[in-house]
């Protein structure tokens, strides 16, 4: 387990046709172009996948498509949670069968649950399968509080349970508790768009799941980092900073401008989103197009 996701995990766009339908060709496309760019991994129906958009069936065959096409080539990561633990439960084990590698796991938040609450879900998920769950804390969306004591308990307890994916902040104290708390057992990744990720890397972090145009971004950083060049690795961080800060806004301003990114370089037949989404003003928009213009002539 110690390189299953050892590197950049970018988080896949789901591309959609002009009809509002899924472009799985379009999806194809952005599952070898990550590659190419220098993802270990890939990660499908998150939220930066507009995951709570799509239908139980789009994801299962979202699903099965992304396993299909990626190959083995690098490991596969499925967004499975839900309202409370029969369904997810249901989805996290059908990403199993339909051949995902981890599973990335949200606490409930309609209702939220107190400790034992917490406990009782991700054991149960847990207990279900046999592939690695990845504990996905981002309570500034979700409003649910988690403790990396609580990580370290249920990773003690429950053999699946080997991941955390941490997007609250500050992230750098809470990755650092997460590893000693998980005693050798858990593996910390850098969420939140990467925003932290020179921290994250300094207290243990073993990678990132970015949005995908930032791929090779956040791959070279780590490779850099990894190879002693830690000087490097912060002027790469720092060249592209202003457009990670920018994108970073609010979901839809990320999966805004991935996708955008993602059609200007012919991978995506088009940037379209799913409602509901929030459009971006008149100056942001033409952020945005000077952000991908000079990304485009810098590749």
């Amino acid at each position: 387990m110690s390189d299953l996701l050892r590197g950049c995990t970018p988080i896949l766009c789901t591309p959609f046709n002009a009809d509002g339908s899924v472009d799985f060709e379009s999806l194809e496309r952005e599952i070898d172009w990550v590659i190419a760019e220098g993802a270990v991994g890939v990660a499908a129906l998150a939220l930066a996948s507009e995951g709570y958009k799509l239908t139980e069936a789009e994801r299962t065959e979202i699903t099965r498509v992304v396993v299909s096409h990626t190959a083995k080539r690098v490991t596969v990561v499925v967004s499975a949670d839900g309202a409370g633990a029969e369904i997810a439960i249901d989805r996290a084990t059908a990403a199993e069968r339909a051949g995902a590698d981890v599973v990335m796991v949200l606490p409930p938040s309609f209702v939220k649950p107190n400790v034992d609450g917490l406990r009782d879900y991700y054991t149960r998920i847990g207990q279900s399968l046999s592939i690695p769950v990845m504990i996905q804390d981002a309570p500034q969306l979700t409003g649910v509080a988690m403790s990396p004591a609580l990580w370290g308990e249920l990773s003690r307890d429950v053999e699946t349970i080997r991941f955390v994916k941490a997007e609250g902040v500050p992230q750098g104290p809470t990755l650092t508790a997460a590893i000693a708390a998980g005693e050798g057992r858990l593996q910390v990744l850098c969420g939140w768009g990467g925003l932290s990720m020179m921290d994250a890397l300094e207290r243990g972090a073993i990678g990132s799941m970015p949005a995908p145009a930032f791929t090779r971004l956040f791959a070279d950083i780590q490779r850099q980092w990894e190879s002693g060049d830690r000087s490097g690795a912060i002027a790469t961080f720092r060249a592209e900073l202003e457009f990670v800060l920018w994108a970073m806004q609010t979901i839809d301003v990320s999966v805004r401008s991935a996708k955008t990114e993602l059609h200007r370089r012919g991978v995506f037949a088009s940037s379209a989103m799913r409602q509901p989404w929030v459009a971006l003003d008149a100056i942001a928009e033409d952020q945005l197009t000077r952000f991908v213009d000079q990304r485009l002539r810098n590749t």
